[in-house]
């Protein structure tokens, strides 16, 4: 029996077609969301705000991207990360912006000390709200005026 080219192709067309089917409704089946254990994004300082309604906070914005490679892994291999945070803290308190926009350079040398300090493993291993939470207190031990309540990442990428 001869197959010919077309007859080949047309089979494994079928193939193919069975392959993304079948992946399809075992996806269906058993409820599995592309992308579920992803990131989750934090909320922009509008919607923070938004949110809030009537508290008193105000959002920090001024850091900017900054980019920090990883302490090196086990096959001396440095990851380069890129995050862009910003603070919230009580807000109307201009003595305390003050204060943050005269040690931005200290704050932003505090978080790409914090991520040069660990590999990338370690740092997925933290989880990134045990990372906010560290970073955090970090930051608030070299303030005098005021305290930061959180820390937000616009942005939190890993790059190979």
């Amino acid at each position: 029996m001869k197959f010919s080219l077309n007859t080949m192709l047309a089979a494994a067309v079928g193939a193919l077609a069975l392959i993304i089917l079948g992946g399809t409704v075992l996806a269906l089946a058993t409820k599995h969301v592309p992308g579920a254990d992803l990131r989750k994004d934090d909320p922009t300082p509008q919607e923070r705000e938004a949110a809030r309604g009537a508290q008193d906070r105000t959002a920090f914005t001024e850091l900017g991207r900054l980019r920090a490679a990883t302490a090196p892994d086990e096959n001396e291999r440095r990851t380069l990360i890129i995050i862009t945070p910003w603070l919230e803290y009580t807000g109307g308190d201009a003595a305390f912006y003050e204060e943050l926009s005269n040690k931005l350079r200290s704050v932003r040398a505090i978080i790409t000390a914090y991520f040069s300090g660990f590999t990338k493993g370690q740092l997925l291993a933290q989880g990134e709200q045990a990372v906010k939470q560290q970073l955090l207190a970090r930051i608030n031990e070299q303030l005098v005026l005021g305290s930061i309540t959180a820390i937000y990442f616009n942005d939190y990428q890993f790059l190979e």
